[in-house]
């Protein structure tokens, strides 16, 4: 058994209603084993977005002898996440879905729906916390689901509790598999829910009929044309593989010019870069965009990436410059979120790249 897990029951806790986000597997699960073991009532709710729901999540609330309800979110869903991921693609940019659903919906309509059944709190499987009434890089540091989590709105926060957020993977399915939680050895989900593995192109393609497919030129930082591309969208910042080019070194993909419908390519150095413009700010630690003007703070711009130095210069009201003061940032790509945070992991405020 997990020794630095409170396992046990509280009274306290027997009237304070908590809804469950179920997704049926082993992290949202564990979480509903562990409140319902201290003594919290609970129910689970699982979101329909697309497709068949994962059946794991009733199972499970079966097993706890709880009731479990569906949101069939498909319509909202669609128009939300689904329409914006296409058209991100579409424009030349390289899309973050779970950015915009868990905004919009998880952690939009799913707490909505959550109250008007009676929860005071929504709880979820992510490792991540809330610390000083702020979101916080969980104890994980392989997993900071952080980055996902930073466009949510501030006032959401409130009704919102990470249970496992101080803990690791591993440690986790430790625990479920003690607790008897039957999916404690079930794989991780893939990262975009909606398309198959494998299959964006295919997606894309039937998404918009074909038209993201549009051929062009591939070409080198001066113009040069080098190959051909059958289409912007399959193609990454940063991608080396696949490009179809003969050369004596190494190419990368470094920018997708939309306007000119081309892929231009470079070396690895020309990856570098010295500062990003980011927008749609999402403020946590400061009230007003201008008092981020001139703080030094940490930024990621990608899930996996660490937190770099750098400081923050306003641009206008929803637009920050972002200049990394210590080292360069590799393959900065627009349409990903840029994230600050403080030199302890809270997140002072959340944006998109948009170069």
């Amino acid at each position: 058994m997990v020794k630095f897990m409170n396992l046990e029951f509280n009274k306290e806790n027997e009237n304070k209603v908590i809804a469950v986000a179920m997704s049926g597997g082993v992290d949202s699960s564990t979480v509903a084993y562990l409140l319902k073991k201290q003594g919290y009532k609970i129910f689970g709710v699982t979101m329909k977005t697309c497709g068949e729901e994962d059946k794991d999540a009733k199972r499970i609330c079966d097993d706890l002898g709880i009731e479990h309800y569906l949101l069939d979110v498909t319509e909202d869903f669609g128009k939300e996440v689904i329409n914006y991921f296409v058209d991100e693609y579409s424009s030349g940019r390289t899309p973050n879905p779970c950015m915009v659903c868990n905004r919009k919906i998880k952690f939009g309509k799913l707490i909505e729906f959550a109250k008007e059944l009676g929860a005071e709190a929504l709880a979820t499987g992510h490792y991540a916390n809330i610390i000083d009434g702020t979101l916080a890089i969980g104890d994980d540091m392989n997993k900071d689901q952080v980055y996902f989590l930073s466009q949510i709105k501030k006032e959401n926060l409130k009704y919102i509790i990470f249970p496992i957020g101080k803990m690791e993977k591993p440690a986790v399915r430790e625990l479920a598999k003690d607790l008897g939680v039957r999916v404690y050895a079930k794989k991780d989900s893939q990262e975009i829910c909606f398309v198959e593995d494998g299959k964006l192109k295919e997606f894309l393609m039937e998404k918009t009929g074909g038209k993201i497919g549009k051929p062009g030129q591939i070409v080198n930082l001066k113009g040069k044309v080098l190959g051909k591309h059958n289409g912007l969208a399959f193609y990454t910042i940063g991608q080396r593989k696949g490009l179809g080019i003969a050369s004596a070194n190494p190419l990368y993909v470094i920018e997708l010019d939309r306007k000119n419908n081309r892929v231009i390519v470079g070396s690895n150095e020309d990856l570098m870069k010295n500062a990003l413009v980011a927008n749609q700010l999402n403020l946590f630690l400061v009230e007003d965009v201008k008092e981020l003007d001139g703080m030094d703070c940490f930024v990621k711009a990608r899930s996996r990436d660490k937190l770099h130095p750098c400081k923050v210069k306003v641009v206008d009201k929803d637009t920050i410059e972002i200049l990394f003061t210590e080292d360069n940032v590799r393959a900065v790509t627009p349409g990903q979120g840029a994230v600050l945070y403080t030199e302890d992991g809270k997140v002072i405020a959340s944006s998109f790249i948009i170069k």
